[in-house]
Order: C-alpha cells, then structure tokens, then sequence
C-alpha cells in the first residue's frame, strides 16, 4: 500500500472521530444540563473510574491501553469542560 493511501485512510479516520467527537460533546451538553437540573456535581469520578475499567477490558491490549487511557482521560476532561461552560 501506498503512503498516499494510507494516509487518505488517516484523513477519513480522522473525519469519523470529529464526527464522534461533535457527537460525544452535544450529549455531554445534555448531561451537564441534567446535573445542573438537577444539582448534581460535573465530576463523577467513580464513573470515570468504572468507565475506564470496562473500555480496558474491552480493549484487552496491554499495549495500547497505557495509550488509549490517556486519549479517554483527555476526552473526559474536555467533556467536564464542555459542560461547564454550556
């Protein structure tokens, strides 16, 4: 396979987490709208914690997963982020 190729297979990857992304954030909104409802603090740490666990076993590769923690971490992070300021 050409660099070309693979790198036209990046970009369309790259397209697919954007719209994954978008997704995840306007649900996040719509959480931090519930929380706010509802009094509820942003942070959730033991569903962080069960969250992180799971997407570990689903992933089941020890050398991803170091790699993969740190994307989902980054990702909640900007989710907590999100919805303080929506």
């Amino acid at each position: 396979m050409k660099l070309t190729d693979l790198r036209k297979q990046i970009e369309e990857i790259d397209q697919e987490m954007l719209d994954l992304f978008i997704k995840r954030m306007d649900t996040s909104s719509q959480i931090g709208a519930y929380k706010k409802e509802h009094h509820l603090p942003i942070l959730d740490e033991q569903r962080e914690k069960d969250l992180l666990e799971k997407q570990k076993q689903l992933l089941n590769n020890d050398v991803l997963w170091p790699l993969y923690r740190k994307f989902l971490i980054e990702v909640m992070k900007l989710s907590k982020e999100y919805q303080k300021i929506c």
